[in-house]
């Protein structure tokens, strides 16, 4: 198996060397040809080499990954002028370079089900055992407790998958596939940083994204010994996990690719997929090719919040989840010398007894000629100063990171540490030094306390756990919000799921700090989009093993029309700032996989409707036509606005300016539940905003039948002042069992 990686570099050193005697750069592109017909897979990588053949005039291929199952396609080292000439032949869709993307990186479960009155799931039932997820992320430690299967049956037989150990040189490294993780493969093994030639996690995300999903029930699993402990199980534990390594470390655009290619020739169910920050072409195209053949695809939404315009993977096709906080929080207490205690939040093992109690600002170095001490950046502080203290730091980190603070200031003999950060919905790790974070009233407390008193001091202790938090849960401030910048008549994200302070499986070989001796454990407390995307994953699987016949499209309707809208305490979700969140914020609401089962109605797409969808994106006939295999056309009058999506958003342009107040918006709904009912329309719309729905009572005779209804919005913008973009509201249909929500959003300005 080592001459096949020798083969590899040699490859790839010829495309270098190639490019070099034309002094020419090289670079890896990927070649998109659409689907793949009805020829045999040996074929379809025939005439990729031949295309590499007659731009190279030789022989000789650079290519890396031909696909070959869900669609047709492959990438290569090539130089510009290369892609350029492949990307003028006829039969290519698109030509475009492979691209880095990112990750987006127990108690939750329970949380979710609190609203359901009980749990999702019977713990021991193999109810759903047939549903396979498809996990594309940085592998899986197989050993965890956590892909125990125990008491699972058979591996369904229309399984094709493989657990590939082919490209391993030492054996201990072997991953034994069984009736819980069913297949596992690798891609991109190039990268000299990758340990493992197969699809061992060597840094513990997609270990942890996938035992979110499917991960069987431990007891007492904790982080650090005590904080978060209970129970850890997975949103679907009688589920099945296919992992495909793609990030090796680096995750590559093309790997991603070649993933969703197996992916959708094994047989899964659902992907989940928790990276991006590409241009969302490799995860576009695959994920569209998925749906075609009927699998589910839930993406993470990003990490760039809390600004707007962040949003990521949003192709309508795609679910996308954006991350909310749960009903617990690691509380820490901050003693302080006038006998009050404030509480901290953070995820602290350590102790720091009495010390005295400064101002990062009032410890400054001759060095700090720029004012950073009291972000406690770099060499800004004093070692003397602060040796033996306790320091609180505003907490900037654009300019030093958490981990470094502590760091700093354990080489400079600090006991301890308290950072001032403006509002966070997640703990912060103290694991070099103790510590904790505050906001709000406490750090006005703390703040107080150091203006008005002398010979201040103060005790920080270990973090504690505490659930049934109120109020929960809360938009996270790194979640990526809409509008989408590059289609803003798709309301993105779809939904919200837990993504704050998530415990899950780890690997063990991945140390959870930055500095000092390395710490190592089997169950890591992370937080991002990334952790939010497998619970709606979990949640899908849910629904897909109740419902198999159903479509991608019928599943995410049912995730996003039951979704709630209301915290624990019955009030309106909020944002990270404490203001109401906005659709643009949370889309429809935060998943609730029970009432996901039964959402009475859907608004259900075919593949042919989201290819009419392209239309509008500037894709001309010939490449629709390559991609669908389908001889298809685009109508004049095609618009986004008329994709039976499950949220409404009509930007101002649709309106026509102020001349034209109206839009008009035609949906489609497919009866899931009683056959014989009737739903009258509920309207929630904003003061300006006239919302008419025709026929306002649809009347269903049986299960599976389609009514179609139109949606009128009338603006006033003489109600809304410049400053007030956007206006949202929802539309419910309702009946005796059922209220199918959704939402919508309008631009006024």
């Amino acid at each position: 198996m080592l001459g096949m990686e020798r083969v590899f570099f040699s490859l790839a050193a010829l495309a270098v060397l190639a490019a070099a005697a034309t002094n020419e750069p090289v670079s890896k592109y990927i070649v998109y040809l659409g689907h793949t017909g009805s020829s045999k897979p040996e074929a379809v990588t025939s005439s990729h080499h031949q295309i590499l053949a007659s731009v190279k005039g030789s022989k000789e291929s650079s290519l890396v990954h031909s696909y070959k199952h869900g669609f047709n396609g492959f990438s290569a080292f090539l130089t510009e002028a290369e892609a350029d000439s492949i990307a003028k032949l006829p039969g290519v869709v698109k030509v475009f370079r492979s691209k880095k993307l990112s990750l987006h990186t127990t108690r939750s479960w329970d949380f979710l089900d609190s609203f359901s009155g009980g749990p999702h799931i019977q713990i021991n039932s193999s109810s759903g055992s047939d549903v396979i997820v498809g996990v594309l992320d940085t592998g899986v430690w197989p050993e965890s407790k956590s892909f125990d299967d125990a008491g699972m049956g058979p591996v369904p037989k229309r399984w094709k998958g493989v657990c590939d150990n082919s490209k391993i040189t030492n054996h201990s490294h072997t991953i034994h596939c069984n009736k819980k993780i069913v297949g596992a493969r690798s891609y991109g093994h190039s990268d000299v940083r990758s340990r493992y030639q197969n699809a061992r996690d060597q840094q513990g995300h997609g270990t942890h994204t996938a035992s979110t999903i499917a991960g069987s029930l431990v007891k007492d699993a904790t982080f650090l010994t005590t904080l978060g402990k209970g129970v850890a199980r997975g949103g679907h534990p009688s589920a099945r996990l296919a992992i495909y390594r793609i990030c090796t470390p680096v995750c590559d655009g093309d790997n991603v690719l070649a993933a969703f290619d197996d992916a959708i020739h094994d047989g899964v169910d659902i992907v989940s997929l928790s990276l991006g920050l590409d241009d969302g072409d490799s995860i576009s195209i695959g994920a569209f090719h998925a749906m075609q053949k009927g699998i589910f695809v839930s993406c993470s939404a990003g990490n760039g919040g809390p600004g707007l315009q962040t949003i990521e993977n949003s192709a309508p096709w795609i679910l996308t989840v954006g991350a909310s906080t749960i009903d617990r929080k690691f509380s820490v207490d901050i003693n302080l010398g006038n006998s009050k205690t404030i509480q901290g939040i953070a995820m602290n093992p350590r102790r720091a007894d009495i010390s005295a109690l400064i101002l990062g600002g009032d410890a400054s170095s001759r060095s700090d000629r720029i004012g950073q001490a009291s972000l406690c950046a770099g060499r800004s502080l004093d070692g003397k100063k602060v040796k033996g203290k306790i320091v609180l730091c505003n907490y900037s980190p654009g300019v030093a990171s958490s981990w470094a603070i502590q760091r700093h200031l354990k080489e400079l003999g600090a006991s301890g540490v308290i950072l001032a950060i403006e509002n966070t919905t997640e703990a912060v790790s103290f694991l070099d030094l103790a510590g904790a974070a505050v906001t709000g009233s406490a750090l006005d407390e703390i703040n107080a306390y150091l203006k008005n008193s002398r010979n201040t001091t103060a005790t920080i202790s270990p973090a504690h756990t505490i659930i049934q938090t109120t109020p929960a849960p809360i938009i996270a401030d790194f979640s990526s919000r809409g509008p989408d910048i590059t289609n803003d008549g798709i309301l993105k994200p779809d939904l919200v799921a837990p993504g704050v302070d998530i415990l899950a499986a780890w690997s063990p070989e991945q140390p959870i700090n930055f500095y000092g001796k390395p710490m190592y454990t089997d169950f890591n407390i992370i937080s991002g989009t990334s952790m939010a995307c497998p619970h709606a994953s979990a949640a899908a699987a849910f629904v897909k093993s109740r419902h198999p016949s159903w479509s991608p499209a019928a599943i995410k309707s049912a995730l996003m029309t039951t979704a709630r809208f209301l915290d624990n305490t019955k009030s309106p979700i909020k944002d990270h700032n404490g203001e109401e969140a906005s659709p643009f914020v949370m889309g429809a609401g935060q998943i609730d996989p029970v009432a996901a089962l039964s959402p009475g109605l859907v608004y259900d797409i075919s593949p042919d409707e989201y290819t009419k969808f392209l239309c509008t994106m500037n894709y001309t006939r010939d490449q629709l036509e390559l991609m669908t295999g389908k001889n298809l056309s685009c109508a004049p009058l095609d618009s986004y606005l008329e994709l039976n999506y499950p949220s409404i958003a009509v930007p101002f342009a649709q309106f026509g300016g102020p001349n034209s107040t109206k839009a008009v918006v035609n949906r489609k709904v497919t009866n899931v539940g009683a056959g014989k009912s009737v739903y009258n329309i509920s309207v929630e719309a904003p003061a300006g905003v006239t919302v008419a729905v025709f026929p306002p009572q649809l009347r269903f005779k049986s299960v599976f039948q389609v009514l179609s209804f139109q949606i009128q919005f009338t603006v006033d913008s003489s109600k809304f002042p410049q400053t007030v973009p956007w206006g949202y509201g929802t539309l419910t249909w309702k009946s005796e069992k059922h209220s199918v929500r959704s939402v919508f959003i309008l631009g006024l300005n």
